[in-house]
């Protein structure tokens, strides 16, 4: 299996912590399972200054099901690539080895694929899906 682009990660990321606020409504709990550096990184992209949850968390929790608002996070986490990759590539791949200890279930999340109109050619790492798909 190749390795999973840093977009995989950011999805399985994503989907963790939509189910981690669909269950106990804390991004704090999500922000407390990683280290002090990875803390440290991700408090501001979720939390303003004074401690309370920016909008796009306080969405998510709203409907953490919602793919416009799991987009919306996604969003937060690949701006901060794009500013910083150096720092942010590494944060988000040892959030996700942390994530994937906890939850082996979420390499499936992240594989899913949805497939639109007419004469639509679907690939899929085989591992996951059984094959290749073609949709006629």
């Amino acid at each position: 299996m190749e390795p999973l682009t840093t977009s995989a990660m950011i999805g399985g990321i994503v989907a963790y912590l939509g189910e981690k606020l669909s269950k106990d409504k804390s991004i704090r709990n999500f922000i407390s399972e990683f280290n002090e550096a990875t803390v440290n990184w991700i408090k501001p992209l979720f939390l303003k200054d004074d401690g309370s949850e920016k909008e796009a968390v306080k969405k998510l929790k709203e409907k953490p099901e919602s793919e416009a608002r799991q987009n919306a996070v996604k969003s937060i986490l690949e701006m901060e690539l794009e500013d910083n990759p150096e720092n942010a590539e590494g944060f988000i791949k040892e959030m996700f080895a942390q994530i994937t200890k906890k939850d082996k279930e979420i390499l499936k999340k992240i594989n899913k694929v949805k497939v639109k109109g007419h004469d639509n050619v679907t690939i899929v790492d085989s591992k996951f899906s059984g094959g290749i798909n073609k949709n006629k």
